[in-house]
């Protein structure tokens, strides 16, 4: 038994470093694998970017996109990904202001280059936006073109080529998880071409097509919902 000890105080004199490292890997590599198998996959990415704080609402938000699916592809889909920011357009920051609501000028400007950041390069291909900030990214060539989603005959709500009336929608007015929702929302679609960003082009085309067709046919689920 002695010469055990002795062994182990003599292994670790020389080895110590080593063996600290190597635990250490190991924790981080076991931490790595449990988060990993545990984290919710996802094929559905939506964005909202409004004046109201819905993180609590998410849940409510994925019940009522799921209840909409039509097609065995959405069925099969994995999780909904909702990223919500919020941002306050100048109309409501001054009632804001004039109301002592808090409000961070500082806070809303990062909030705004984060909705950019996101339709330049992120995953969502639904978008639910403030008409402010819809209007601003437009004419940047980022949303489908209605018309290549529905044909010729665009849907009731719709405000220009691009975008729908959130809140003329069935889908809004049906679901009480909407009922509080405040501003002039639009939703829209992504564009089907690929985008330049590294994530995309390290998804591949063909990755990106079938999101795109399975983004598609949400809309349509969506801007055309109605209950009987």
């Amino acid at each position: 038994m002695q010469k055990i000890i002795q062994w182990f105080k003599n292994y670790w004199y020389y080895y110590k470093i080593r063996v600290i490292v190597a635990a250490f890997l190991l924790v981080v590599v076991t931490v790595c694998v449990v988060q990993c198998s545990t984290l919710e996959k996802y094929d559905v990415y939506i964005t909202y970017a409004g004046p109201d704080n819905i993180s609590s609402q998410i849940d409510g938000v994925r019940a009522a996109v799921r209840s909409v699916y039509t097609t065995k592809e959405e069925k099969a889909a994995k999780g909904i990904s909702v990223r919500d920011i919020v941002w306050v357009n100048g109309d409501i920051a001054a009632q804001y202001i004039k109301d002592g609501v808090y409000f961070d000028p500082s806070l809303n400007q990062n909030n705004e280059k984060l909705i950019y950041n996101e339709v330049a390069s992120g995953n969502s291909f639904i978008y639910i936006l403030d008409r402010q900030q819809y209007e601003r990214l437009k004419g940047d060539g980022v949303f489908a073109p209605l018309s290549d989603v529905f044909g010729v005959r665009l849907p009731e709500g719709a405000i220009d080529e691009y975008g729908v009336d959130f809140k003329s929608t069935g889908f809004y007015k049906y679901f009480d998880v909407f009922s509080e929702w405040k501003g002039d929302l639009v939703i829209c679609l992504r564009s089907g071409t690929l985008s330049e960003s590294l994530i995309n082009r390290l998804k591949g085309s063909g990755a990106y097509e079938r999101s795109y067709k399975l983004h598609k046919q949400i809309f349509m689920d969506i801007v055309q919902f109605t209950v009987d």
